[in-house]
């Protein structure tokens, strides 16, 4: 029966919690009994057998008869995966609110009663999350992640809640459709994406659920989440996709030579040279309007022509850099502004967007240009770079000599407030209105991530000679 009246305690179920478990037996009683356990008890329980092969479906089972009036098993003959599962549930949800709770994982006593405390004192609010424990994975506690706060920490928003324990109005993921099928992972940026411009949000301080760490855990697979989030930003512009396009513009700046590295335009990794690649990048790139190879060199504009003459590349304006432009620290703004110039007497207006790329990142995809363009637009960005990690402990001169700026990386733990990114290089992503006041930047920076096997820079002859054989090794594999 859905719940229809109001307040805290209104009869019938308040809350649907369901418990996805595939193979995850072992855990599952634990996740199970921390929800019987809530302080607030105006809940239903679906605990999901996702086909499991070990005892999962037997602890559900058991689960269930201890508790029938508010605890449902649903089996699955054959693996849904995740967003199936949760749609599923969602169809059959009572409760005005809706929390996904991981099998692995489990429950504070007081989450329930904090988030729907929270959710009941605004009919704004369609979504809240907490802070959370790291636990190894016997359930020792090992840390506590403290989220940026939204609005006063996270004002631009760039953090999606996490995906599990995170409670939702049940009508809203309803309106918009639910969670996306074709979206193995990051359910949580699903989630955000759709729901962050439609209601309004809170985070809490307290620690609401036990995060385990194990090596099945998802979010040691950074290459799926990676591509999940590719899926995810495509989508979320395709809702915000009207009338009008902005025009970005791509702009490759291309230095022929460099001390000790001759040639580095026409340099050729896998039958593609560095500015083919780059163009290619660009062109592919759905948000991308026109392309710009910006040079003080005649030799490597009459290359990017020929290249499109030879069917490799697309059509694109060659803008020749003036000598006055041509010494060695000339800084990006100026080229950037420049080629917007030359744009702009060409086409008699300016671009809305100008996208920086670099040649010296071959492995920089066309989905990593579109991502750029679709965070800027998606979020309150002045500007958007891609990133990558920095994985290790990185120092910084204090009072008392080095200090250690991402402690948590001893214990295997990444912590929101430690996480630490490096420029890539690779993309850059500015509106026009911040770049012609002479700001690279701006003052609300985005960023999108990538991997650190795909940020690979070409810098000298070694590096070209270290990512042949690294190239050559995929192929053979």
């Amino acid at each position: 029966m859905s719940n229809t009246s109001s307040g805290l305690y209104a009869e019938g179920p308040l809350v649907t919690v369901y418990i996805p478990a595939r193979n995850y037996g072992r855990y599952l009683q634990q996740a199970v009994d921390s929800v019987r356990q809530q302080l607030y008890p105006n809940w239903e329980l679906f605990i999901v057998d996702d086909a499991s092969t070990d005892e999962t479906g037997v602890i559900a089972a058991q689960a269930q008869q201890r508790d029938p009036a508010r605890i449902r098993l649903v089996s699955n003959p054959e693996p849904q995966g995740l967003q199936r599962v949760a749609n599923r549930v969602l169809a059959l949800a009572g409760g005005r609110y809706i929390i996904r709770l991981d099998a692995d994982d489990w429950l504070d006593e007081s989450a329930l009663l904090l988030m729907v405390a929270k959710l009941e004192s605004d009919p704004r609010l369609g979504l809240v999350y907490g802070n959370y424990f790291y636990t190894d994975s016997h359930g020792h506690v090992i840390g506590v992640e403290r989220r940026q706060k939204l609005g006063s920490e996270d004002g631009a928003r760039h953090l999606p809640p996490h995906g599990a324990c995170t409670m939702v109005r049940t009508r809203e993921l309803k309106a918009v459709g639910g969670y996306s099928e074709d979206v193995d992972a990051q359910d949580g940026w699903d989630l955000w994406h759709k729901l962050m411009h439609r209601v309004q949000a809170a985070s809490l301080e307290a620690p609401l659920f036990y995060y385990r760490q194990h090596e099945q855990s998802l979010s040691r697979n950074d290459r799926r989440l990676l591509t999940a989030r590719d899926r995810i930003l495509a989508k979320a512009r395709m809702r915000l996709d009207g009338s009008y396009k902005p025009s970005c513009l791509a702009v490759i700046p291309v230095r022929e030579s460099y001390p000790g590295f001759e040639g580095v335009p026409y340099v050729e990794l896998d039958g593609r040279s560095l500015l083919q690649r780059a163009m290619q990048s660009a062109q592919d790139a759905q948000g991308i309007t026109e392309t710009i190879v910006t040079s003080q060199s005649e030799g490597v504009l009459a290359f990017a022509t020929d290249l499109h003459r030879r069917g490799l590349v697309g059509a694109h304006l060659p803008v020749h850099r003036p000598p006055e432009m041509a010494r060695a620290r000339i800084r990006l703004p100026e080229i950037l502004i420049h080629a917007g110039e030359a744009y702009h007497g060409t086409r008699g207006k300016y671009p809305d967007v100008v996208v920086f790329l670099s040649l010296h990142a071959p492995l920089r995809r066309a989905v990593d240009v579109d991502k750029a363009i679709d965070t800027l637009r998606l979020h309150t960005c002045d500007s958007v770079v891609s990133v990558c990690e920095e994985v290790e402990p990185v120092f910084a001169h204090g009072r008392d000599g080095l200090q250690l700026l991402n402690p948590g990386r001893f214990d295997g733990l990444a912590y929101e407030r430690e996480r630490l990114y490096r420029f890539n290089g690779a993309v850059l992503a500015v509106w026009w209105d911040v770049l012609a006041e002479g700001d690279l930047f701006g003052q609300r920076i985005g960023y999108v991530e990538m991997g650190q096997e795909d940020s690979v820079q070409i810098k000298r002859p070694l590096d070209v000679e270290s990512l042949r054989v690294r190239l050559d090794a995929v192929a053979v594999q």
